[in-house]
């Protein structure tokens, strides 16, 4: 009976050890995750802030009044 209870004391502090690793590669992965939204937040650009329509109208917008005047010479050649 004692040589059960030795392996299950042995395979307890193993599986223990195990789950120390894998916590610990998760706290990293956490950690990096964490950095690497913070440096592509930097990168993004804010959106502006739109007031709702108190109207309920739809607006329809121009897509060739949006073209840039660059654009719309490049398209013209």
């Amino acid at each position: 009976m004692s040589v059960i209870i030795d392996s299950l004391k042995k395979q307890n502090t193993f599986l223990q050890g195990e789950i120390e690793r894998f916590a610990t590669a998760v706290d990293e992965l956490a950690a990096r995750l964490a950095s690497t939204q913070a440096q592509l937040a930097a990168h993004q650009p804010q959106p502006e802030f739109v007031p709702a329509s108190t109207d309920n109208d739809v607006s329809v917008i121009d897509a060739e009044a949006m073209i840039s005047p660059i654009t719309a010479e490049a398209n013209k050649n």
